[in-house]
């Protein structure tokens, strides 16, 4: 039983740094060159700025800093254009919430639409019966049908 316990957190404590590392693409598409306006990973690899952008990714890499570190410190170094997604406060959070707001629309339009699609439709000889006719207008008609042939 000892053993099992053992086993279990030498592997728990093997897989630990393993997930704790960061790669250098993972950090690379998430921020932004700042000059070129363009995702990191999309900027050109000859562009000097951005050259340096991602040598200082790789340094702190390289000093095991975690992903959110990376971010806060791409931020002190260069200000929050660096971020390639909007803050989630104030005016920006408009960026998530107009496109979750214009889903939920769609899907109420869809389901009045197809309520009223699949009700099921009256028959227009239905909506009113067949008018009645007396004796008299049955012998005036009569009569006109005879003058005619």
């Amino acid at each position: 039983m000892r053993f099992a316990a053992l086993a279990i957190l030498v592997l728990l404590a093997l897989a630990a740094p393993a997930s704790a590392a960061v790669s250098f693409t993972d950090v690379e598409d998430e921020v932004m060159c700042t000059v070129c306006g363009t995702p990191l990973n999309l900027a050109p690899g000859d562009a000097p700025f951005a050259q340096r952008e991602r040598a200082y990714i790789r340094r702190l890499i390289a000093q095991g800093r975690s992903k959110q570190e990376i971010k806060d410190a791409l931020v002190r170094q260069y200000g929050h254009e660096v971020l390639a997604l909007p803050d989630d406060s104030g005016f920006n959070l408009a960026a998530y919430l107009v496109p979750l707001a214009a889903v939920a629309i769609a899907g109420v339009a869809l389901l009045l639409a197809l309520g009223r699609w699949r009700r099921p439709r009256r028959p227009a000889s239905a909506a009113a019966p067949a008018p009645q006719i007396t004796a008299a207008e049955a012998r005036r008609l009569d009569e006109d049908m005879a003058r005619f042939d």
